[in-house]
């Protein structure tokens, strides 16, 4: 599939509207696309479980991870694939704090932070599951919860 973009301002808009014209020949993810672009404010993400695709509230995600090659998200309802970076997704959300290479938390689902006398910092998170912060994000860490108050 090939997109092609083109941007025009046009001064009868009122402020931050957009209007978007959409033109295809054959095109079988037509809807699946419109329906994102129509989502584009609700912060949801674009996920894939057994070949379906959906969109899922970022609110609701509690944590992105990198598995081998392959970036998911994980819900109450279950695990997603995902296709955005994690590079990309640390910073679209103010809620979302990295802890690892491979691991960022949704800091509303946090339940607890551990801290080990090793200097271990375990994530508890409030599905039942943890993650270790590593050791180079422990200060930054440590940084966030004090400013937090946490």
């Amino acid at each position: 599939m090939n997109i092609n973009i083109r941007k025009k301002e046009n001064e009868e808009l009122k402020n931050n509207e957009i209007n978007i014209l959409v033109e295809y020949s054959t095109c079988t993810d037509i809807d699946k696309i419109i329906e994102h672009i129509k989502n584009y404010n609700n912060h949801k993400v674009l996920v894939r479980k057994n070949n379906e695709y959906s969109q899922i509230d970022v609110k609701d995600i509690i944590v992105f991870y990198s598995d081998k090659k392959d970036i998911y998200c994980r819900t109450r309802n279950g695990e997603y694939r995902i296709k955005q970076p994690l590079s990309k997704l640390e910073n679209q959300e103010d809620d979302f704090v990295r802890i690892s290479k491979s691991c960022i938390i949704n800091i509303n689902h946090l339940d607890s932070f551990d801290m080990g006398e090793t200097g271990v910092i375990v994530v508890r998170l409030d599905d039942g599951t943890q993650e270790i912060v590593s050791r180079r994000k422990v200060k930054e860490i440590l940084k966030y919860i004090k400013e937090r108050g946490i």
